[in-house]
């Protein structure tokens, strides 16, 4: 029977024929997919009890002990549905197949009316699989093609506005007029037809001119946006970079877990004097926190140590008498393994999770006075472990964890637009990855390091395109480091602690991004993993 990672059944409308209610899931009502049953044989979607069974450890049927490891397959009930006839997911997208459930998955993989983005450049339009390649190279709008005259390259919406294209129209009217001029006997006509095809010469030449300036006048506009935003990556880098290497702005590094220990201590970087620093101690020790800067303050949430998760927030005001407070300002729950971005005066927390339970959530916290939690949204699935950033108002959530188990380590992404409150899912990363580092530079989000679905530490680092999905590797890192932090200034990124699988870390790296290269700075005080850094002004 076809299984995938979706929560739920079959809807009722995909069979060919009514199936009886007897087969349909309690908990989420619709056919069961990959049914299981308890020891007494009251049977689910195999998705639907697992989910449950993590807030719970009893059937919700007859109420008797339950777990993941105790549930069995309804072969029989299986069967029985392997037999049925079922529609294509693809079927509102034209597909007209109906086959036996058991072979569903391998149709729905190959499916040509499975849904496809568009790969030309400024093309948004999605189209069936089987019909993707004929879209591409004739029918797309921002398809390439090439000038037959002078062999350049253009897009093809804007190809009336190349120069060769205006002049082979005018020639070919042109060729036009003359030949009516050798054709014809009467004068009074020839006259009155060439007044009329010069009158028609005039007034295309003039609405070539009109959409040539139009079309010119867009594409240069466009051009301009994009210097714009380029001076302003530049602007906003050479500040920033500035900054840094002159002292004005320090790295922060706050907790983690040493390997024997939970810590509330705290350390500084500052390039100017090449040194790390010991800043005042939190007032909890903390460890898979997550921080952010407002104005300047340094804010440190959630977290756990050996006895409890947190779900306050402290801050350390670089302006003030250098001690944490505990902030009014409180996260809708405890948790450790949530991720926030910085957003407008709000923050925006995605995911984590605590001793019973995984979340899918975001929330936005507002931190002006009065503080307010509301809920945004709930993503396709949990995730704690991941990896967040913003760009514009849509927020990225990338890889991460649906559980404790390495194997559930994801590859997906997904975007959140705070404009038009929705969530949809990207291009999938090239490998599942979590606990990794994570910045966003130029529009794009480069992750680094992290663990596997294999189980496996990472050395790798790559920039993701949030426009296409595309993947640009970058340098390995000196160490593997599963558990690090990173953060950027201007277009330096400073990668600092972690694990390699056998040893907790205090190595820091950095990659200047024009020089392409990792190399070492000097080591923090302390072996930290899973600590929060973030970038903060000096006081």
């Amino acid at each position: 029977m076809a299984t995938n990672d979706s929560y739920g059944g079959y809807e009722q409308e995909r069979f060919a024929d009514k199936v009886h209610p007897r087969f349909e899931c309690p908990i989420c009502f619709t056919i069961f997919k990959d049914p299981v049953q308890c020891p007494n044989e009251h049977y689910f979607c195999r998705t639907c009890i697992e989910r449950y069974l993590l807030t719970s450890d009893k059937c919700p049927e007859c109420r008797c002990h339950l777990t993941k490891e105790t549930l069995k397959t309804a072969r029989f009930i299986r069967e029985m549905l392997e037999d049925l006839d079922i529609r294509c997911a693809n079927a509102n997208r034209g597909c007209p197949e109906i086959m036996k459930l058991q072979f569903l998955e391998r149709h729905e993989k190959n499916c040509g009316y499975s849904p496809t983005p568009c790969r030309n450049e400024g093309c948004d339009e999605v189209i069936n699989k089987n019909e993707i390649e004929e879209h591409e190279r004739e029918r797309c709008e921002f398809r390439l093609i090439d000038c037959e005259e002078c062999k350049m390259i253009l897009v093809f919406k804007y190809r009336r506005s190349h120069p060769c294209f205006m002049r082979k129209e005018i020639d070919e009217l042109t060729k036009r007029l003359e030949m009516f001029q050798k054709s014809q006997d009467d004068r009074a006509k020839h006259v009155e037809e060439r007044v009329r095809l010069n009158h028609e010469m005039v007034t295309h030449v003039e609405e070539q001119v009109r959409l040539n300036r139009d079309e010119m006048a867009s594409h240069v506009e466009e051009q301009l946006r994009l210097s714009r935003n380029e001076m302003t990556f530049l602007t906003t880098e050479t500040t920033e970079r500035y900054n840094f290497l002159t002292g004005k702005v320090k790295i922060f590094v706050c907790g983690g877990y040493d390997g024997k220990n939970i810590l509330n201590s705290v350390e500084s970087f500052n390039w100017d004097l090449n040194c790390w620093q010991q800043e005042p101690k939190m007032n909890e020790e903390r460890s898979v926190a997550a921080a952010f800067v407002h104005g300047r303050e340094i804010f440190i949430s959630g977290g756990c140590n050996r006895k409890q998760f947190f779900g306050n927030i402290e801050s350390l005001n670089v302006d003030g008498k250098l001690e944490w407070q505990i902030s009014p300002v409180m996260l809708p729950r405890k948790c450790n393994g949530h991720s926030l971005v910085y957003h407008n005066d709000n923050v925006i927390m995605i995911g984590g999770c605590n001793e019973n339970e995984d979340f899918d959530t975001l929330y936005s916290i507002q931190l002006n006075p009065p503080p307010t939690t509301k809920l945004l949204a709930r993503m396709p699935k949990i995730r704690c472990f991941h990896g967040s950033i913003i760009i514009g108002d849509d927020v990225l959530v990338f890889g991460g964890e649906t559980s404790a188990q390495w194997n559930k380590i994801k590859n997906s992404v997904y975007s959140y637009s705070l404009s038009k409150k929705e969530c949809k899912t990207l291009a999938p990363l090239p490998y599942a990855v979590s606990a990794m580092g994570i910045v966003s530079y130029r529009g794009n989000a480069i992750l680094i390091g992290g663990a596997n679905d294999k189980g496996e530490i990472l050395d790798k680092s790559f920039m993701y395109d949030v426009k296409t999905g595309q993947t640009t590797m970058l340098p390995s890192l000196n160490h593997k480091r599963s558990g690090c932090s990173a953060v950027i200034i201007g277009n330096i990124i400073v990668v600092v602690g972690g694990h390699d699988g056998e040893l907790y870390l205090n190595s820091v790296e950095c990659l200047d991004m024009s020089t392409n290269v990792w190399r070492e700075l000097p080591p923090m005080m302390t072996k930290r993993s899973f600590a929060a850094a973030v970038v903060s002004p000096i006081y």
